[in-house]
C-alpha cells in the first residue's frame, strides 16, 4: 500500500509531527510504502518532492495578514491546490493521510486528491475543528472557553480568542465558518481518526458521527534497560506556555519544598526562568528531544502535567507511560482517559492549590511499585504500537474496499 503523508511541518515541531513520523515508520515496518508532503524549511527532515513543497509561510504575527495577498492564502491556496495535484500524479497513493495543515496549506488541497478517487484519512490533533483559536481556551480570560462548539464561530472574533489579536482571530473564524459552510469535511473526508473520547465529541457537534474513529495515540521507545529508578523528583516537560499550567505548578512546588526539574521551550521560557530564579528546589533546564529526554524521564518518579487548557491524548502521557513512570495529571478532558486515578497515576484539581499540595505531598513518598505494575498493562492493552497500526490498516483497507 502506497500512503502520503500531509503535514504543514515536515520535522520535530510538536506532537503531531511526533506522532506522524511514528505512524510512518510502523506502517513502513509493515512493508507500506510512504512519502511526505508539507511546507519547506530548513530544519525537514524528509523532502520527497523538493520542488512541490509549499511555500514556508509563517503566520506568527498580525503583520503577516496585513497584505491582502497573505491574507486570502490562509484560506485558500491556489498554488497549493496545484502543486498537490502533481504530487498525486507522481507518487499515485492509495491512501492519503492528513494531519495539520491549515492556514500554511489550507484545506483546498481536498477536492483536489478527491477528484482523482484516492482516500483520504485525517488525524485530528486538536480542536481546530471546532474552535477557530483550537486551545478551547480564551487566554485573556484564563478560562476554557466551548463558545464555539455548539455556537457560531464568531464568538472567536468578538473575545479576540487567538492571542487575543482580531486580525488573527478574524481569518481563524473565516477559515472555519468558510469550509463548513461548503461542508468540505463532511464531503472530502472520508474517514476522522480522533485519540480521544473527549475531543471525538466535541468534534460531533460539527462532522458526521459516522466518519470519526477513536483511536488513542502511541510511541514507540527503544532504550537499553535500566536499574529501577530510585527518584524522587517530580517532572514537567513540554510547552512553556502559560495555559499549561506551569506557573501554577511552580508556585505549589515552591511552597512544598519538593524538587521539580522543567524541562521544554516556549514563548513564556522568560517568564519562567525570572519567576524560579530564587527557588532553590526547581531547576529548568531547557528543551531536550528523543533520546537524551527519555532517558531523563524514566529516572523521575512522577512526571506532572497540571494543563490549565483542555488536552486531547498528551504524547507526555504516553511517553511516561511507556517509560514505565507514573503521571499526576489535570482532572479533565483526554488526561481522564489516559490516568486512572491511584492505578496508573493521579488525577487532581490543579486550580485549588491547596488541596493539589495536600495530595502531591502525600503520594510524594509513597512506593510507585503498584503504579508502575498497572501501567505495564494498561500500555500493552490500549496503548501498543501493535494495536494502533492494526487499527489504521484496517481503516485503510476498508475505505479501499468502499465501492
Amino acid at each position: 500500500m502506497k500512503i502520503l503523508q500531509v503535514n504543514k511541518f515536515l520535522y520535530h515541531k510538536g506532537g503531531a509531527e511526533t506522532y506522524m513520523f511514528q505512524l510512518s515508520k510502523a506502517l513502513m515496518d509493515s512493508g507500506h510504502e510512504v512519502k511526505y508532503w508539507g511546507m519547506q524549511d530548513r530544519a525537514n527532515i524528509v523532502s520527497d518532492f523538493p520542488d512541490l513543497e509549499t511555500e514556508n509561510t509563517d503566520y506568527s504575527n498580525d503583520n503577516s495578514l496585513k497584505s491582502a495577498s497573505k491574507a486570502f492564502k490562509t484560506l485558500y491556496s491556489v498554488t497549493n491546490k496545484k502543486k498537490i495535484g502533481k504530487v498525486l500524479d507522481l507518487y499515485k497513493p492509495d491512501i492519503v493521510h492528513i494531519h495539520n495543515y491549515n492556514f500554511q496549506i489550507t484545506p483546498s488541497i481536498l477536492p483536489e486528491i478527491k477528484k482523482r478517487g484516492i482516500k483520504v484519512v485525517q488525524t485530528v490533533h486538536d480542536s481546530r475543528m471546532v474552535c477557530p483559536n483550537y486551545k478551547l481556551y480564551n487566554l485573556k480570560k484564563e478560562t476554557i472557553c466551548t463558545k464555539c462548539v455548539t455556537g457560531s464561530f464568531i464568538n472567536c472574533v468578538k473575545d479576540k480568542c487567538f492571542d487575543d489579536s482580531f486580525s488573527r482571530s478574524l481569518f481563524a473564524t473565516i477559515e472555519n465558518s468558510l469550509y463548513y459552510h461548503l461542508d468540505y469535511y463532511n464531503k472530502y473526508i472520508d474517514r476522522f481518526i480522533i485519540p480521544s473520547n473527549f475531543l471525538a465529541g466535541l468534534v460531533r457537534n460539527k462532522i458526521n458521527a459516522k466518519k470519526i474513529q477513536v483511536i488513542p495515540n502511541f510511541v514507540d521507545i527503544h532504550l537499553p534497560s535500566v536499574k529501577d529508578n530510585i527518584s524522587h523528583e517530580f517532572l514537567y516537560y513540554g510547552r512553556i506556555i502559560h495555559e499549561k499550567g506551569i506557573f501554577e505548578l511552580v508556585d505549589i512546588f515552591s511552597d512544598l519544598g519538593l524538587k521539580l526539574t522543567i524541562i521544554g521551550t516556549g514563548p513564556d521560557e522568560m517568564l519562567l526562568k525570572k519567576k524560579i530564579e530564587d527557588v532553590k528546589n526547581i531547576q529548568f533546564l531547557g528543551p531536550k528531544y528523543n533520546d537524551e529526554l527519555f532517558e531523563y524521564i524514566r529516572r523521575v518518579k512522577y512526571v506532572i502535567q497540571p494543563a490549565k487548557a483542555y488536552e486531547n491524548c498528551p504524547m507526555t502521557i504516553l511517553e511516561s507511560f511507556a517509560l514505565g513512570i507514573p503521571v499526576i495529571g489535570a482532572n479533565h478532558s483526554g488526561f481522564k482517559e489516559l490516568i486512572e486515578h491511584d492505578v496508573t497515576g493521579y488525577l487532581l484539581d490543579f486550580t485549588n492549590k491547596e488541596a493539589a499540595k495536600n495530595q502531591i505531598i502525600k503520594i510524594a513518598d509513597a512506593p510507585t511499585d503498584r503504579l508502575k505494575k498497572n501501567i505495564a498493562v494498561f500500555y500493552k492493552s490500549n496503548l501498543s504500537k501493535e494495536k494502533h497500526i492494526t487499527q489504521v490498516l484496517a481503516i485503510y483497507r476498508d475505505l479501499m474496499n468502499e465501492v
